[in-house]
């Protein structure tokens, strides 16, 4: 059954019993014998089966909604996100069912059991955990990841290393020598950090230790910036932000320490989002619509050979990183 959602009429064929006894032994336990009842319960555990709520009116039609899986809600990058997926799904005749993981896997998991219970004819996901991905590829159901490189599986992305070798050649040409990095400590990969090292690294420039500040990225805690404000005095004349909402926590947590913003310390965002524009903080674009609509594509596409994209970040320009 790899790679094909599996029907309830396979599964009772499977089990050698009747269909309506599987509805019965789901929906109404109680009136089917326990050892019928534990023997598909077994075969549902096995094969990963999942109940089709629409099973019924939606019978040979398709359900013409898509899902959409993302880390946050109160992330504004995520919140674009969805306004172009609703605004390209609406185009190609779509609904758009959309979940918020919390950065959270065992959420996403759940969503991604309730999207396919709704029968939706594609998922797309920003995904917390690689295994759910791999859960996806059992049930037939096409999805794309998006936002992050998956090798073996669907996805489309922006080059994130490529974003932070943007921000900080901007940063160089401004004239800094020492660049710091704020955001999450991502243990096995950080894109962006990767790519402000390699610029630096090209201008035979380094990245030392404590050029790097330490933020959650999902609490946006104001004491890991205002512990490093207390500690020491910051090490970096510019610094790069691993989104626009911790530039803006930065941006605040510095003037209360009597930093200003350009002329002691410069400031890139990423995202482009609605937070940089207000604040008017230079920030990296990416091709947000583009990615979306390229996702939904390959989902609407359905397709069989593993495809990827990886679209090119660009750089909004404010007053924030100019001397």
């Amino acid at each position: 059954m790899k790679n094909k959602r599996m029907t309830m009429t396979e599964l009772a064929n499977l089990i050698g019993v009747s269909q309506a006894t599987v509805s019965r032994a789901i929906n109404q336990p109680e009136k089917v014998k326990p050892e019928v009842r534990e023997k598909i319960q077994y075969f549902i555990d096995k094969y990963k089966f999942i109940p089709n709520e629409n099973a019924k009116t939606m019978r040979g039609v398709g359900s013409k909604i898509l899902g959409f899986i993302v880390f946050s809600f109160s992330n504004y990058y995520y919140l674009d996100m969805i306004k172009y997926a609703e605004k390209v799904a609406r185009e190609k005749g779509y609904s758009l069912l959309v979940m918020n993981s919390e950065k959270n896997a065992d959420f996403e998991l759940d969503h991604i059991k309730m999207m396919l219970a709704r029968n939706v004819e594609g998922i797309l996901i920003a995904p917390v955990d690689e295994q759910n991905l791999d859960f996806l590829e059992t049930t037939g159901v096409p999805f794309v990841a998006l936002n992050e490189d998956f090798p073996g599986h669907n996805y489309v992305t922006t080059s994130l290393v490529e974003g932070g070798e943007i921000a900080c050649q901007h940063l160089i040409d401004q004239g800094h020598k020492n660049i710091g990095y704020i955001g999450g400590d991502h243990k096995k990969y950080n894109p962006k950090l990767d790519g402000v090292k390699k610029k630096l690294k090209e201008h035979n420039l380094i990245f030392k230790p404590d050029f790097f500040i330490k933020v959650n990225t999902v609490t946006l805690s104001e004491e890991d910036i205002e512990f490093v404000l207390k500690e020491r005095k910051l090490p970096c004349t510019a610094y790069i932000a691993s989104n626009d909402e911790v530039a803006c926590l930065f941006m605040k947590k510095i003037n209360e320490f009597g930093y200003k913003i350009p002329e002691d310390i410069a400031l890139v965002g990423f995202d482009n989002t609605i937070v940089s524009k207000l604040l008017n903080i230079t920030s990296i674009t990416q091709p947000t619509e583009a990615m979306v609509k390229a996702g939904i594509e390959m989902v609407l596409n359905k397709e069989k050979i593993k495809k990827t994209l990886q679209l090119s970040p660009g750089i909004e320009i404010r007053n924030s990183s100019l001397k």
